[in-house]
């Protein structure tokens, strides 16, 4: 089985654990990533220093398709990691990872996803634009940490 990977990286003039929160903030990700339609926490248990961990289920869509799917999520902004893993939905494979970490002007952003859709026709047309998805992903997070926490 073939997985598609994207990776992105940005240096952002913010700490690292405020963009760690961010991240980890799922709830507030369908007002901001343009094709996710909803998403809530439906099991949720607190970790040091302000982290959490649990699982959130999504629906998301793309133009005449819909599907459903549940992630683990495991947000340590002490440590500047999130972590998402699949529990339930369209992919045979689902992990994504973000990393924080100081940097002289900020955080080092460094986000990776690794995918296989069980449906080929959707995981063809997700790998074709793969780049475009990848910037666009990127491009979300940092326009809500631009709008979240301040222009720097």
């Amino acid at each position: 089985m073939a997985r598609t990977s994207l990776e992105a990286e940005r240096i952002l003039p913010y700490p690292p654990a405020d963009l760690c929160r961010l991240v980890g903030d799922v709830r507030e990700y369908p007002k901001f990533i343009p094709w996710l339609q909803s998403l809530r926490v439906v099991k949720e248990e607190p970790r040091p220093e302000g982290g959490w961990e649990g699982v959130a289920a999504a629906v998301v869509g793309w133009k005449a398709i819909t599907e459903r799917f549940s992630t683990h999520v495991r947000c340590e902004p002490a440590k500047g990691e999130v972590d998402v893993s699949l529990v339930s939905g369209p992919f045979h494979a689902l992990d994504n990872r973000w990393r924080f970490e100081a940097h002289e002007k900020g955080a080092r952003v460094r986000f990776w996803i690794s995918y296989h859709f069980k449906n080929p026709i959707l995981q063809a047309a997700v790998a074709a634009n793969r780049d475009k998805l990848a910037k666009r992903i990127m491009g979300a997070f940092e326009k809500e940490a631009h709008r979240r926490l301040g222009q720097r």
